[in-house]
């Protein structure tokens, strides 16, 4: 026997000669076999030195206290070692889609915007004072088919239409009412579209406002078969043609892609502005011009979105869409949004999310906007 299992039998031997076992024997037993003459000086973190605490604790491991006696016992303490599993992948389940770029129509500006200010797509030397949006860890995306020929035919047929020729840039179709169709690829859409012009029946009734405006284009709408099955946002624009006091107006129905937490995003066009369906009345109420995009069999699946952060260095340090011959115009953008727009690969399209950055800056006597698109998705989902 070694002399600490001689001290601690000894000194519970004792404890017994002077009463029967009592609560705290325990506990009295390691004190008196461990006990040393006490020091001045020792403060209590002294006394917790790691031979003390050894010593004690070997104590509390050895006894167990069962009516009269004394068992000891030894324990064997098992190391487990934490196993960190990697962090998956995400499962990507179109693939790594193209980079959003904005495609205006001709020229650093390309039309579109408000009253007031000018798309800007030129050189810039940018930086960034803004708030960025809130947005989800995860977003979905869209994928579709492109229309081919007789898939369009298809499409015209369900309205009425009928095939009038074709040329290398789409198709066209009569339609009952005597209406125009062109089905083809929109540069600015950077898709299929269709484009109805209608013929204008003469009204002498009173010009109609925004809400007759949006009343006449919803009743057409519903009058083909073309109300939009998404959400949507309708934005309204309106100018008086040369020589015209009453407005005409344009009716946009913005597609709105509805992502958790109540957050929405809204979808864009090559040139930065509202895209979905859009309806022209005029301002005796007639509606002369209807468009949209053609889309089919559309799938939807969820890919990882980046933060606004990284997104904010790509912005500031991207290159002009187009190459510009004047001064370098110095812009803060001010502004990001987090938007869905288009694009393709071979036969596919893709409607992904994206940021839109704006900043405005006085370019010989209007505001320019200048407009910067990025991608939206964590760079594993992006190709190139």
């Amino acid at each position: 026997m070694s002399e600490f299992e001689e001290k601690v039998r000894a000194a519970f031997d004792a404890e017994l000669k002077t009463a029967q076992a009592r609560p705290g024997l325990r506990q009295r037993v390691i004190a008196n076999a461990v006990a040393t003459p006490r020091r001045r000086g020792i403060s209590f973190t002294a006394w917790l030195s790691p031979p003390r605490l050894a010593l004690v604790g070997a104590a509390a491991a050895v006894l167990v206290v069962a009516g009269v006696g004394i068992r000891l016992a030894t324990t064997q303490r098992t190391t487990v070692v934490a196993q960190h599993s990697p962090t998956p992948a995400p499962v990507l389940a179109f693939g790594k889609l193209p980079a959003p770029q904005l495609h205006p129509p001709i020229g650093l500006g390309g039309g579109g915007g408000g009253p007031t200010v000018v798309p800007y797509f030129g050189p810039a030397t940018m930086t960034w004072s803004g708030q960025l949006p809130q947005v989800p860890i995860s977003a979905p995306v869209y994928r579709f088919s492109l229309p081919t020929p007789a898939d369009e035919d298809a499409f015209a047929a369900r309205i009425g239409a009928k095939p009038q020729g074709n040329d290398q840039f789409g198709r066209t179709y009569r339609g009952p009412d005597g209406f125009i169709m062109f089905i083809g690829t929109e540069p600015v859409a950077n898709e299929p579209v269709f484009i109805m012009n209608l013929q204008a029946s003469p009204s002498g009734g009173q010009p109609v406002n925004e809400a007759g405006a949006r009343a006449v284009a919803d009743a057409e709408l519903a009058h083909l078969g073309l109300t939009p099955s998404w959400s949507f946002s309708v934005q309204v624009s309106s100018f008086a043609p040369v020589g015209q006091s009453a407005p005409m107006y344009t009716l946009t129905y913005q597609r709105v892609i509805r992502l958790s937490n109540g957050l929405i995003a809204g979808e864009v066009d090559g040139n930065g502005d509202p895209s979905g369906i859009q309806v022209m009345v005029d301002a005796n109420g007639n509606v002369i011009r209807l468009a949209g995009p053609l889309r089919l069999a559309e799938q939807s699946a969820k890919y990882p979105i980046r933060s606004g952060t990284s997104a904010t260095r790509d912005a500031i340090n991207a290159p002009p869409v187009f190459p510009g011959s004047g001064p370098v115009p110095a812009v803060t953008l001010t502004k990001a949004t987090l938007v869905y727009t288009v694009t393709h690969s071979d036969n596919t399209g893709y409607m992904e999310p994206a940021y839109l950055f704006t900043g405005t800056f006085p370019d010989q006597g209007v505001t320019s906007e200048k407009r910067v698109l990025v991608s939206a998705l964590a760079p594993s989902g992006v190709s190139g």
